[in-house]
């Protein structure tokens, strides 16, 4: 006895979306998702003390589990807008966590944070202190 073939999904190809670390936070771009034109906004949400020197890092990875248990010090918020013949359309608005395996989905749009570690002077300001950002955004379908 032969079982039929499950047909299966394409694979989703990730892009890392243009995020300028450097920029500061929070920061606003556009870019082209396959055929489609999105404005994108990022902003760092951080329970981060004034008085850190500018090249304090926050990683906002989740912590490894543990007997104890911490909580990031910190989350991103990603904006996503599409823009249509006729209007433009939230697609997207939520907090991320750096988690690569989970695929955050909305509409057209699939998104992941590989990384996430922002230096304090990158809050609301711009220069060279560290910071990495990477986000991958893929099409679902046209």
């Amino acid at each position: 006895m032969t079982t039929p073939a499950t047909p299966t999904a394409p694979a989703l190809v990730f892009h890392r979306l243009p995020v300028e670390p450097d920029e500061g936070l929070p920061q606003a771009f556009g870019c082209l998702i396959g055929p489609t034109a999105y404005d994108f906004g990022l902003y760092a949400e951080l329970d981060a003390p004034d008085t850190d020197p500018p090249e304090t890092l926050y990683d906002l990875a989740a912590p490894a589990p543990s007997a104890r248990p911490a909580a990031p010090p910190g989350y991103l918020v990603l904006r996503a807008v599409r823009h249509g013949a006729d209007r433009q359309r939230t697609e997207f608005l939520r907090k991320l966590v750096v988690e690569p395996q989970l695929v955050h989905t909305a509409g057209r749009l699939a998104i992941r944070l590989v990384t996430a570690r922002v230096a304090r002077g990158n809050l609301n300001g711009r220069g060279h202190y560290g910071s990495e950002i990477v986000i991958g955004v893929a099409q679902r379908w046209v």
